[in-house]
């Protein structure tokens, strides 16, 4: 395992960890990810070996790029129409007709 490799799983280990204590640290999970992301494809950028090695990491980028807008895209349609069903009552009404008046805790559990 190389020095970078070691580095990378760090990041990794430190961008769970983030996102675990999210609530200890007030840092929104997120901002969390995209940091140690964006720090993760820059080491891989400047300790690339050769050219093959760069345009590899390039590729990889750009198809993550690709992924990451896409659930971005489809997070904010998401979150849009709940926030309008929850402005018009839609979801309390919901809960209301799925849950009955008064639920123990051991029936939510099991």
């Amino acid at each position: 395992m190389s020095a970078l490799d070691a580095i990378l799983i760090v990041l990794a280990v430190l961008a769970l960890l983030g996102v675990i204590f999210e609530e200890v640290i007030h840092i929104n999970k997120a901002k969390v990810t995209l940091f140690f992301g964006t720090m993760s494809w820059m080491l891989l950028f400047l300790f690339s070996d050769s050219p093959d090695e760069t345009s590899a990491i390039s590729a990889g980028l750009s198809e993550s790029i690709a992924e990451i807008a896409g659930l971005w895209l489809f997070l904010v349609a998401a979150m849009t129409f709940v926030a309008y069903l929850n402005k018009k009552g839609m979801i309390e009404n919901v809960i209301y007709l799925i849950m009955p008046k008064q639920v123990s805790e051991r029936r939510l559990l099991f």
